[in-house]
């Protein structure tokens, strides 16, 4: 069956003759016959590019389009950005505007910016708060303490006396048989120690009115304080048979203050502080005075 130039071949059909077929417009002798047809065809259609190409090359302003408008055509709309593929992120990015982006970094590190304020301020509050409670915790110390002193200041204001020098008291204030003179009389005082060198401390705030070293009438190296008015008594104590003496007369003196040593001069049998309490001028027994203290 014949065909024109540009139609499509007619379809197959069955034969029953193998002799037909091979005669047939369908068989193999047939179909290369159309091959060659085609690339016949094909041939004609190289040859007339060719010629508008040279064409195109010889005449000037042809191949660059001249008196032709120029029209600038987005390479997103040639090649468009296929979906599932690094184009759709390509075209994404394209799409943003960098000033944006510029200022969004600059939020970012002003953000960044407050944030190390804010810790900073956080900081300086954790340590003004820390040494808030440190100096709360010294005041309360410190109160403690000057509490714990005004006591300390109260209770030895209440003692009339503070004691002498270490030791008891050996012998007390009273008639007694003298242990050199061998004959009974007054013992003025209380006899307390007996370490030679022993320091000696006023009883109670005062004057020293007699500072006086040596024999002294059987007294020996001794001191004498006035001690003013104590609950509307005037009190006077005497320190005796001392070793060395550390205040001299008119020198004011503090209650625990030490005054001299421990000695056995005078009329004495050892070493030892006679100690004696006057009383509105009276000698009088210290062991009330004493045991105040």
């Amino acid at each position: 069956m014949a065909r024109g130039f540009f139609g499509s071949p007619p379809p197959r059909r069955a034969v029953s003759d193998c002799d037909d077929a091979f005669l047939a417009a369908t068989s193999h002798p047939a179909r290369r016959a159309e091959t060659n047809g085609r690339l016949a065809r094909g041939g004609i259609g190289l040859a007339a590019v060719l010629v508008v190409g040279g064409l195109a090359a010889g005449v000037p302003g042809l191949a660059h389009g001249a008196g032709l408008p120029t029209v600038s055509v987005p390479l997103s709309a040639v090649v468009p950005a296929r979906v599932g593929t690094t184009d759709a992120f390509a075209a994404r990015n394209d799409s943003i505007d960098r000033n944006a982006s510029r200022n969004g970094g600059d939020d970012v590190q002003a953000a960044a910016q407050a944030r190390a304020s804010s810790l900073a301020s956080v900081d300086e509050q954790v340590i003004a708060t820390q040494t808030a409670v440190a100096l709360e915790e010294r005041t309360e110390v410190l109160s403690s303490t000057r509490n714990a002193i005004d006591a300390e200041s109260e209770r030895l204001a209440s003692i009339k006396f503070f004691w002498p020098t270490a030791g008891s008291i050996s012998s007390p204030w009273g008639m007694r048989m003298h242990p050199i003179l061998h004959y009974s009389r007054l013992h003025g005082g209380a006899d307390i120690g007996g370490a030679v060198g022993a320091p000696i401390y006023a009883v109670a705030d005062g004057i020293v009115t007699k500072a006086a070293s040596g024999y002294n009438g059987g007294s020996g190296t001794n001191v004498r304080i006035d001690h003013g008015k104590m609950d509307g008594e005037s009190l006077e104590t005497s320190y005796l048979h001392m070793s060395e003496l550390d205040v001299a007369v008119g020198q004011k003196v503090k209650k625990g203050q030490r005054i001299g040593a421990v000695g056995s001069t005078g009329l004495s049998t050892g070493p030892h502080l006679h100690f004696s309490v006057y009383v509105n001028g009276v000698n009088s027994d210290p062991a009330p005075y004493l045991k105040q203290g």
